[in-house]
């Protein structure tokens, strides 16, 4: 009797591990794809960010078409993304005494940001929106949607993994005005 029962043992544990190493077997594979896309889908917004953000420093100007055709491109990829554009427009002022109003021979720079939101109200009034040489641009993109890595990583390790798995940074001084 103890014989049959041990031999009903190793079987179960042996459906058991069958089961599991193909769940390891399947899930492994799939997740190693997933994030390979997510990889792909990372170097392909660099690229298309890069080559943005390049138009928008050799021209000096940012059009809701050049805007439009970026989404479009970018939304390739199957993801939903969050775009944040700063503009950094350099104000340098003289510095002036209080009492006398004589010039000190000194200037105070400083930077005035512009946030996207203000950018696309431009594109609504039907207006490009213009930079000055010497300005700067920043661009950051990142996905709103959970990739299908992060949601196996999640499943596999038990535990939340940052939704933003692909994030992009790019800027530069405006080098032209071709406007």
């Amino acid at each position: 009797m103890r014989y049959a029962k041990g031999i009903r043992m190793n079987s179960f544990s042996k459906i058991v591990c069958f089961f599991l190493a193909a769940i390891v077997m399947f899930l492994g594979p799939l997740l190693y794809m997933a994030q390979k896309q997510d990889a792909i889908s990372q170097n392909y917004i660099t690229n298309e960010t890069a080559k943005f953000v390049d138009s928008i420093k050799n021209t000096g100007h940012l059009s809701s078409k050049m805007y439009m055709d970026y989404i479009r491109k970018i939304d390739a990829t199957n993801n939903l993304y969050k775009i944040e554009i700063v503009h950094s427009h350099k104000i340098v002022e003289p510095v002036y005494d209080e009492n006398t109003g004589t010039f000190l021979n000194e200037y105070n720079t400083y930077y005035r940001n512009t946030y996207q939101d203000d950018i696309m109200d431009s594109f609504d009034r039907g207006v490009e929106y213009y930079f000055t040489q010497g300005d700067y641009i920043s661009l950051t993109v990142f996905n709103r949607t959970r990739t299908l890595a992060t949601k196996l990583m999640e499943l596999f390790y038990s535990w939340d993994i940052p939704d933003e798995q692909i994030l992009v940074t790019y800027g530069g001084m405006i080098r032209d005005e071709d406007y």
